[in-house]
C-alpha cells in the first residue's frame, strides 16, 4: 500500500472501527511478558499495539500508510516500512503479531520470512487472517468481490499456507483455531469506501445484506 493508497484516503474511518475491537483474545494468545520487544506488523492505527502496550517491555507498529500511523498512540514506536523488507536487526523482537492484513501484501511468503528473521529465540508470531474458500470457483468469486470492494486487495491465503514457510524457518506451530465471522455487507463497503457501481456489483454478486468468511488464528514459537 503505497502513499495515496485506500488506507491513506480511509484512514480516519479504519482507525475508529480498530478501536472498537475487543483485543482481551488476542492479546491470550500473544502469551506477553512484561520485557518483551514486540511488533505489530501491519498494524495501522496501533490499536492492538496499545492493547499490548501495558504488558510488554516496549512495541513498534510499522505500516506502508502514513496517514494510519498518525493515530498510533503516544508511548508506542511507528515504522514506515514493508511486510516484506522488516527495517530490523535479526533476532531483535519477542513477539511479532500481524493481523488480518496478509492479504494485502503483495508476496506472504516474503513478509512471513522477514517475521521469523526478526524474531528472537524464544519468541512467538501470532497470526490471525481470513481464509480463502477451499473451493476454488467459490475462492475465485470472493477475490472479484474482494477487488470490487477494494482493487489493491491482494489475496485471501489459504488454509495452512503460512505454516509453510514458518516451521521451515524452525519455529513450532504451538495452537491455531478457526472460526466463522459474519460482515453486514454495507459497513464493509463503506470501510473501503466502495461507492457507486463497484458497491452495487459486489452488493449483486454477495447476494445479501451479509455473508460469513472464515478466520484462522495461530501461534508459532522458536524454541529457545
Amino acid at each position: 500500500m503505497s502513499a495515496g493508497s485506500r488506507f491513506d484516503r480511509t484512514a480516519e474511518r479504519y482507525a475508529a472501527m480498530a478501536a472498537t475491537r475487543d483485543w482481551t483474545g488476542f492479546v491470550e494468545w500473544c502469551d506477553p511478558g512484561p520485557d518483551d520487544r514486540a511488533l505489530d506488523v501491519a498494524g495501522g492505527p496501533g490499536s492492538l499495539a496499545a492493547a499490548l502496550r501495558p504488558q510488554v517491555g516496549s512495541i513498534t507498529v510499522l505500516d506502508t500508510s502514513a496517514r494510519l500511523l498518525e493515530f498510533v498512540p503516544e508511548g508506542i514506536g511507528r515504522s514506515l516500512g514493508r511486510a516484506e523488507q522488516l527495517p530490523f536487526d535479526d533476532k531483535s523482537f519477542d513477539l511479532v503479531t500481524c493481523v488480518n492484513s496478509l492479504h494485502h501484501i503483495a508476496r506472504p511468503p516474503r513478509a512471513l520470512d522477514e517475521m521469523a528473521r526478526v524474531l528472537a529465540p524464544g519468541g512467538r508470531i501470532v497470526l490471525e487472517d481470513f481464509i480463502a474458500d477451499d473451493d476454488p470457483g467459490r475462492a475465485r468469486r470472493w477475490e472479484e468481490i474482494e477487488r470490487l470492494r477494494d482493487p489493491e486487495h491482494g489475496r485471501l491465503i489459504t488454509a495452512g499456507e503460512p505454516r509453510v514457510p514458518l516451521l521451515g524457518a524452525g519455529l513450532d506451530l504451538d495452537a491455531e483455531e478457526m472460526w466463522l465471522r459474519v460482515f453486514e455487507v454495507d459497513p464493509w463497503l463503506e470501510l473501503a469506501g466502495c461507492a457507486g457501481s463497484a458497491a452495487e456489483h459486489a452488493r449483486e454478486l454477495i447476494g445479501g445484506p451479509t455473508f460469513e468468511l472464515r478466520v484462522w488464528r495461530a501461534r508459532f514459537r522458536r524454541p529457545a
